[in-house]
């Protein structure tokens, strides 16, 4: 099955080329998730700026001489600032990379996207708290579970019922 998959977006790159494998959105698969993918991490990428940007500028808030509940709190807080911008980046990408519009009106799309990427950071918000109330783990570890936890739903619900139609 899996080579199957790599045969059709193989034959598709060859057949139509980097730009239309780009920026069409009825590709095989595997393309539209690698598409997908290479949008998560751009809006990772924001994502991990803005929370830096925050540790930088107020790093007394992330000291590790803090409480375990303080510091779990203020990760949540500032990975919800970043989650602002990151979360638009996201549905801009998407919405011309990766996944057919047209379901529902721009608003109403947008709105299920970022109802999606918010309940999806929510929940994702839940593994990073108790990973460093009870085990104390490092900010970084506490930010990776968080990416994976959130990541791990967005995709199938962004497919199945923000975009297609």
């Amino acid at each position: 099955m899996i080579t199957q998959e790599i045969g059709k977006a193989w034959n598709y790159f060859r057949k139509y080329g980097l730009s239309r494998t780009i920026f069409d959105r009825d590709t095989p698969f595997l393309i539209q998730f690698g598409k997908y993918g290479i949008c998560g991490v751009i809006s990772l990428l924001v994502f991990i700026t803005v929370t830096t940007i925050g540790r930088s500028l107020y790093p007394q808030h992330f000291s590790l001489d803090l409480s375990q509940s303080t510091r779990s709190w203020n990760n949540s807080l500032i990975q919800f600032i970043a989650f602002i911008p990151s979360n638009l980046i996201a549905y801009i990408l998407n919405r011309w990379l990766v996944f057919t519009p047209g379901r529902h009106q721009v608003r109403k799309e947008f709105a299920l996207f970022t109802l999606i990427s918010f309940l999806s950071f929510s929940l994702g918000l839940i593994l990073p708290v108790w990973l460093v109330q009870t085990f104390n783990a490092l900010n970084k570890i506490a930010d990776l579970s968080f990416i994976i936890s959130s990541a791990m739903v967005n995709f199938v619900c962004r497919k199945f019922f923000v975009f297609e139609k």
